[in-house]
């Protein structure tokens, strides 16, 4: 039997500079890849927070198309920041009216029995801007608008919705112009 300890060479270790350096080598790669991980983390939150909020803010759109999809055009009123409408809903006409209330979005319906239902479709709204679009294509504030005897019917809405968003100085405006029934014929 051969002993293998008399084969090996006189520095086969591992000396402990050797080891100290591989540590810190080891320990070098393991800060870096914690602060990518770090870093991708906070990013994946950020961007989470910004992805739920377009949400809301797309499914209070959808609201506001849906409502103006069935739209009784002879009942619409604008006033200011206020669009009031009556809608057709299972056979009957219900009255809704879309409000800034401090920095909340609210739809506010009135029911069968008269007594409002508030929605809240959105928080951190500076402003809501509407104007409506007539048949000579003109847009107007208000509605029906100043002076007219007879107006037109509105063909279409547009909506401005300035919001704040976290960390910014300013809000951040969104428009979207919705066709309404009487534009969709033309």
């Amino acid at each position: 039997m051969i002993d293998s300890r008399a084969n090996r060479a006189g520095d086969a270790g591992l000396s402990l500079i050797e080891v100290l350096v591989s540590l810190a080598i080891f320990a070098i790669i393991g800060i870096a890849g914690l602060a990518v991980l770090n870093t991708v983390a906070r990013t994946g939150e950020r961007t989470e927070g910004r992805l739920e909020r377009l949400a809301e803010v797309d499914r209070a759109f959808l609201v506001v198309r849906r409502d103006l999809a069935q739209i009784k055009i002879a009942e619409i009123g604008l006033v200011g920041d206020v669009l009031s409408f009556g809608r057709a809903s299972g056979g009957r006409t219900i009255r809704i009216a879309y409000v800034l209330d401090d920095d909340i979005w609210r739809r506010q319906i009135n029911g069968a029995k008269g007594v409002p239902v508030d929605q809240q479709l959105l928080t951190g709204i500076a402003s809501a801007k509407w104007r409506l679009l007539d048949g000579a294509r003109r847009w107007h504030s208000d509605w029906p608008p100043v002076g007219s005897v007879t107006p037109s019917r509105p063909m279409a809405a547009e909506l401005t919705l300035d919001i704040w968003r976290e960390g910014a100085g300013r809000p951040a405006s969104v428009t979207r112009l919705i066709v309404l029934p009487a534009g969709q014929s033309r």
